[in-house]
């Protein structure tokens, strides 16, 4: 499947999990089967996911912070590179600001704009 340090393409991503190419938390049948991070906006990854208040990240982040299979994370590296870094399952889920303000500190975003930060353990 993946290979852990290796980089990959979003269609080489996509081909293997499926899911909408262009979220960074890709759902299929109900399930997000990859994800795919920038760390200028998640610079804690892969340990650690932030949703912004979006619909589709809020969506996507409710699922995540349910869903016990491990999925594949990435994380970018350049335009359309990403560097796969193993399967994590959800640790934790923080949908109040106190919880998460910690991780959302250089990520670009202000605390309103989030709705939901993910800790992630490796498998």
């Amino acid at each position: 499947m993946f290979e852990i340090g290796k980089e990959y393409s979003r269609e080489d991503i996509h081909r293997v999990t499926g899911g909408c190419k262009q979220a960074f938390l890709p759902t299929k049948g109900g399930k997000v089967v990859a994800a795919r991070l920038r760390q200028d906006l998640n610079p804690y990854a892969p340990d650690v996911i932030v949703c912004d208040s979006s619909a589709a990240a809020r969506a996507a982040g409710r699922t995540l912070a349910r869903q016990t299979e491990p999925l594949p994370v990435f994380v970018r590296t350049a335009t359309d590179r990403f560097r796969y870094m193993g399967e994590y399952v959800t640790d934790e889920s923080f949908t109040a600001p106190l919880d998460y303000a910690k991780y959302v500190q250089n990520t670009g975003f202000t605390l309103g704009q989030i709705s939901r930060v993910i800790k992630m353990k490796r498998r």
